[in-house]
């Protein structure tokens, strides 16, 4: 099942986050679908399984192995974790970081053993994503763009690289990264995206939060608790 252009929302729990019901993924992937998202990008096999029994569109799968510098689905015991789980597409670390598996063995794995399974490869800058297209992944997406030592300094979401991979990728460009409003959505289609994928903006409630709080706080710390002043 292709990805269609569009919206794809991120959908991701980490063992640190506050709430690890499954529930929460699956009713973050029913509004998704409701409102027109093309597809749902998700973490694990058990993720991915829940989401695949209760939507229609294409599900995102990958595996987040902190054992590896690398650790987008960097081997495939991951990649086979979230392709029988039922995932139609695989996202996979492709940036130049040290990884268990060389790429090319990787993908020639997924190609020989989950054929129907297409492929993302999440890259941080334009010599990542030319040193991975000879090996025609199936999208090329900004995911890992702020995130890896040779890019951490650039600010995101960084448009500059989807119009930049626009200009020469053969495959379809989906921007990643940061991307929380409208007005960068926009930017982001017209510099030549295929789709734009939104996470921790609207999934990770708890940090937008979290960040609310902690604006309440610096205020009381400068002025004092005006609100107990007037009791």
């Amino acid at each position: 099942m292709k990805i269609k252009p569009g919206i794809i929302l991120s959908v991701q729990l980490e063992p640190t986050d506050p709430i690890v019901d499954p529930c929460f993924v699956l009713s973050m992937g029913k509004i998704a679908e409701s409102v027109g998202a093309t597809a749902v990008r998700t973490n694990g096999g058990k993720h991915v399984k829940i989401l695949k029994q209760n939507l229609r569109i294409p599900i995102i799968g990958l595996v987040k192995n902190r054992a590896h510098e690398a650790y987008i689905t960097p081997t495939f015991d991951d990649v086979k974790e979230v392709a029988s789980a039922g995932c139609d597409v695989v996202a996979i670390d492709c940036t130049r970081r040290n990884r268990p598996v060389p790429l090319e063995e990787l993908f020639r794995m997924v190609r020989t053993n989950f054929p129907y399974v297409e492929i993302i490869a999440d890259i941080a800058d334009e010599i990542d994503a030319q040193h991975v297209l000879p090996l025609n992944p199936d999208y090329i997406a900004t995911t890992l763009s702020g995130y890896t030592e040779y890019t951490k300094n650039i600010s995101l979401p960084n448009i500059r690289l989807v119009k930049e991979l626009a200009s020469f990728s053969p495959v379809p460009v989906i921007a990643e990264g940061g991307y929380s409003n409208e007005k960068e959505i926009v930017e982001a289609f017209l510099s030549g995206a295929y789709a734009v994928v939104i996470g921790t903006a609207i999934t990770r409630p708890w940090i937008t939060l979290s960040k609310f709080i902690e604006a309440f706080r610096n205020i009381n710390n400068i002025g004092g608790n005006k609100n107990d002043s007037q009791l």
